[in-house]
């Protein structure tokens, strides 16, 4: 295992090192020790940086990532925890599917309104398409 600089895991991620040190901050990364005022980090964290990156990219926000990764890299990675995490995510995002689908048809009615009655056309179809308000929060 080699030991890394702060600046180093920032070359070889992209990632800023203020972001690292937001990491850090919240929770999801912790530097292996320091060398004056200086960060460093076993290689070790370059794979739970590519796990956030991933992670992110599935919509997961920093608190549900470390709940994941604490779960996954963690001693208890046999508990279901994060399982149930993703399939929420799962879920969350055949909602978010439907209503940009809903949002879709909608601007493709719109398109077919007639200049003349614009404002209604707009109403009458916005009628249309509305949801119930959700209630669950």
């Amino acid at each position: 295992m080699s030991i890394l600089s702060i600046s180093e895991v920032s070359q070889q991620t992209g990632l800023p090192p203020s972001t690292l040190r937001y990491y850090e901050e919240v929770g999801l990364v912790m530097p292996s020790g320091r060398k004056g005022n200086r960060r460093l980090y076993d290689d070790a964290v370059l794979q739970r940086l590519a796990l956030i990156r991933t992670g992110q990219q599935a919509g997961f926000t920093l608190a549900e990532l470390k709940i994941l990764l604490d779960n996954v890299l963690g001693a208890d990675a046999v508990d279901v925890e994060w399982q149930d995490l993703i399939l929420r995510k799962l879920k969350e995002m055949d909602t978010l599917l439907q209503n940009v689908k809903r949002m879709k048809g909608l601007l493709e009615d719109i398109m077919d309104c007639d200049d003349s009655s614009l404002a209604e056309c707009i109403v009458l179809t916005g009628q249309k398409y509305q949801v119930a308000p959700n209630t669950d929060r």
